[in-house]
């Protein structure tokens, strides 16, 4: 019987599968589900703005000689193969339109950073027009259900925008 050696599991995100691919039109509800698959996964570190990887070769401790090549460090290559995790799985839940805008980041958190800046502004747009709408909305002719419906979605616009 062949011995077993410790070899680090990099979480699946089999689990929990993305219903939609990132739009112009639905990054609320397809962050919660990447953010939730990626929390869940115990790899959130890797989207935060900070996220760095370890130094790539460990520091000469007192006893080493000077002309020796720096040893590398075992954490790093572990740190990258995660990250490089999450960013395919990133890339992997985006449309062709989106993809062409961040394909080029090299990191998760990089690309995370991208397809935020990217939704950003749009969802400024969508609050300002929200915003106007619940400041001019009238009852008019409608029924109080229907007025009782507009208001309740205006609210929860204002609500996934986090405002």
């Amino acid at each position: 019987m062949a011995s077993s050696s410790a070899v680090s599991v990099v979480p699946s995100f089999g689990f929990c599968p993305v219903s939609k691919k990132l739009t112009r039109a639905n990054y609320q509800a397809w962050s919660a589900q990447v953010l939730s698959a990626i929390k869940g996964a115990q790899l959130f570190s890797f989207i935060k703005p900070m996220a760095v990887p370890p130094p790539e070769f460990l520091a000469p401790t007192k006893g080493d000689d000077k002309d020796a090549p720096p040893k590398p460090n075992p954490d790093y290559d572990t740190w990258v193969a995660k990250d490089q995790q999450v960013l395919s799985f990133i890339l992997s839940n985006l449309r062709k339109e989106i993809l062409s805008h961040v394909s080029s980041e090299k990191t998760a958190a990089a690309a995370w950073a991208a397809i935020e800046a990217m939704h950003a502004s749009q969802s400024r747009a969508r609050i300002i027009t929200t915003r106007m709408a619940l400041a001019i909305a009238t009852k008019g002719t409608s029924s109080v259900a229907d007025y009782f419906t507009k208001m309740k979605t205006l609210a929860d616009k204002m609500a996934s925008a986090r405002r």
